[in-house]
């Protein structure tokens, strides 16, 4: 959606972002901060940042990324540029293979492996040491002051510190922000790979591990960075391959790929094992994917039953289900089932993934109508769930929730749930073209998606 419209204002938009640029009023006045599941009980804090925010910021990082690039070594594999100039590598693929790397090395030597990363890496950047370091790259002082006052007013405009987490952009100062430690460990001529925060070294002797932390560790603080020390550990040999390598999961990818007569029952082996005991949520999200790509349904029960303790992994479960539209029935008691049960609760992410899915399968179902009214009605709650509410209702609607998301819409404050209620009008057929054109030609942050929705065109469904 905001594909859609942006594409349909376009001219205009590009105009504001360069004059807000070249006027040096940048910053977002307001940033929504979303607690995104992390795990069962932790969260990511990340920043929501308004369209308009967010290609200001885009555009003023990308224009000093040729700077950094060159100064990143081949161990550093996040947020690494095409040498052809298309946009970033891959992300899973970068991992992938910093994870293979990993495991060539370890074949070469009789290598141990310490494992560390930074906590809460992200909001605990120092701004003015970043500022310093845009600076040494040789930026522009233009860019620099602009970039610096931008994440100023990030960090005043919301309960956010350091940098956004979320934008691409964030990625290529994490990058540079790192520069001494990758210097530091290439002095040491230690073999050493990294993607943002998560570090890996390799050596024969433990103690050489033990100094190379201890250093780092002291690098971080004079940057305002603290090592996790639940994260950080030295694994043996043995224990390093099992840390790197896993070479089930690539045989089963293999047989997948060749029609290998019971490589189908090795996935779900996987899963099963994945989903006893201790849960490994990379097992289960790799099976996941792949059993709904084979058309496997055996994990249906276990989704369904786990959609509330595993809501940390609700794109993946959701998405699995989606590849079983003959089960449509059972999935949608499954949605209404889960959002009677989080109810009262703080599952707002997940409360948002069962809207987005619903409203993307166009489940009709009388009993999320009312949920979602609920959702929608409690201001209590964070934007995300209740916009997509709204969405789910302007494609489900009656004619008498048309009027009444006219009403929600006059009386909502927040402009996102606002856009959220104009478009769910306009699919409801009960948004007038005055309103539309009248919104068009204000100063409104609805202006652009009332342009967009004066094309009358097909609304595409949320991904």
């Amino acid at each position: 959606m905001n594909f859609a419209d942006i594409n349909a204002s376009w001219a205009d938009i590009r105009a504001e972002i360069v004059a807000a640029i070249r006027s040096g009023h940048v910053g977002p006045d307001y940033v929504e901060i979303l607690d995104i599941p992390k795990s069962s009980v932790a969260v990511r804090p990340i920043a929501r940042l308004s369209v308009q925010d967010r290609l200001v910021y885009d555009t003023l990082v990308f224009s000093i990324a040729g700077l950094i690039e060159p100064q990143l070594r081949d161990s550093v594999y996040s947020a690494r540029w095409s040498n052809k100039g298309r946009g970033f590598w891959s992300p899973v693929n970068s991992w992938v293979s910093m994870q293979k790397r990993g495991v060539k090395l370890m074949d070469k030597a009789p290598f141990q492996l310490a494992r560390t990363d930074v906590v809460s890496f992200y909001e605990h950047i120092d701004v003015n040491t970043l500022g310093i370091d845009i600076e040494s790259v040789g930026a522009n002082r233009h860019i620099v002051e602009r970039l610096i006052t931008y994440l100023r007013m990030f960090q005043t405009s919301s309960h956010a510190w350091g940098i956004p987490q979320g934008p691409d952009a964030s990625a290529i100062l994490a990058n540079l922000y790192l520069l001494p430690v990758d210097e530091f460990i290439h002095r040491s001529n230690m073999h050493y790979l990294r993607y943002s925060d998560d570090m890996m070294l390799f050596d024969t002797e433990r103690e050489t591990l033990r100094n190379t932390l201890l250093e780092i560790n002291s690098i971080l603080r004079s940057r305002r960075l603290s090592m996790s020390s639940t994260k950080t550990d030295i694994y043996d040999h043995d224990r390093s391959l099992s840390q790197l390598e896993d070479l089930e999961k690539d045989a089963i990818n293999y047989g997948i790929r060749v029609g290998e007569f019971g490589a189908g029952e090795r996935l779900y082996k996987l899963f099963t094992e994945a989903v006893e005991g201790p849960q490994r949520d990379r097992d289960v999200k790799f099976s996941l994917f792949r059993m709904g790509r084979l058309k496997d349904d055996r994990a249906i029960p276990w989704v369904i039953s786990n959609l509330k303790d595993s809501h940390h992994l609700a794109s993946q479960l959701l998405h699995y289900m989606e590849c079983f539209p003959e089960r449509y029935t059972t999935v949608g008691r499954a949605y209404v089932s889960t959002m009677r049960l989080v109810a009262g609760h703080k599952y707002d992410s997940l409360e948002q993934r069962v809207l987005q899915a619903a409203t993307r399968q166009e489940i009709r179902s009388t009993d999320i109508r009312d949920l979602a009214w609920a959702i929608l009605h409690n201001k209590n709650k964070s934007n995300l769930p209740r916009e997509f509410a709204a969405r789910y209702l302007g494609r489900v609607s009656t004619v008498a929730d048309g009027q009444l998301l006219r009403r929600e819409f006059e009386n909502e404050s927040n402009v996102n749930v606002r856009r959220a209620l104009l478009v769910a009008m306009y699919e409801a057929k009960s948004v007038s073209r005055p309103l539309l054109k009248s919104l068009a030609t204000s100063d409104s942050r609805l202006s652009w998606v009332s342009r967009y929705l004066l094309k009358d065109p097909l609304i595409p469904l949320p991904r």
